[in-house]
């Protein structure tokens, strides 16, 4: 058998064997992201938009874009929703921070905000869903930070430019990949996630 025949047989068993996980989400970066960090299952992304209710609480925003996504997916599937909060502004905006940085405030302005107040202290919090059909799973992370007095770096996306973890002086934006997972949310949690696949053989 030629070489070129062995290997479309070696691929299709590989693809077989890979576990596959629906993703629901709009950002494609998250996608990339969980493709990288689970490379022992196939992502499986799907695009559809759901409601987003607005709470201050996490895992409900979580658990009801995971009921309409798997509604829609009619599949087992995960979600993940993040928070970002500024001492300067008492806490906000929290979960509300996708409308606050896209259509509304800015990074820019964050900055200019967080040196008025000259308090520079944040907080991520990142919330991720499983939901099989009858049961939901969350997972929490929470990494603090330090807001910079302009936004920085070229890596990463959303709120990267503006977030300086604790122990470090530069943003997510300025780092790569590997460096950012080592204090970013999104690692440990997918981390998490990926034991309790492993350990239900999901």
């Amino acid at each position: 058998m030629e070489m070129a025949a062995w290997m479309e047989i070696f691929i299709g068993e590989n693809q077989r064997l890979m576990k596959t996980l629906v993703f629901v989400t709009q950002n494609l970066n998250k996608v990339e992201d969980a493709k990288r960090l689970l490379p022992d299952f196939e992502i499986k992304h799907v695009g559809f938009d759901v409601d987003e209710i607005q709470s201050l609480d996490m895992k409900k925003i979580v658990e009801h874009k995971l009921r309409q996504a798997y509604e829609k997916a009619r599949r087992p599937c995960f979600v993940h929703d993040s928070s970002l909060s500024f001492d300067c502004l008492n806490g906000f905006p929290g979960p509300f921070i996708r409308y606050y940085l896209k259509d509304t405030v800015g990074v820019e302005k964050t900055c200019e905000i967080a040196k008025l107040f000259n308090q520079f202290g944040c907080q991520w919090t990142t919330v991720l869903g499983y939901f099989d059909g009858k049961k939901t799973t969350f997972f929490e992370e929470t990494v603090k930070g330090a807001i910079p007095t302009e936004p920085r770096g070229t890596n990463g996306y959303d709120w990267d430019v503006i977030f300086i973890p604790e122990g470090e002086k530069r943003t997510f934006a300025e780092m790569t990949f590997e460096e950012k997972q080592s204090y970013a949310v999104t690692g440990k949690l997918l981390k998490k996630f990926e034991e309790l696949l492993k350990l239900h053989n999901i």
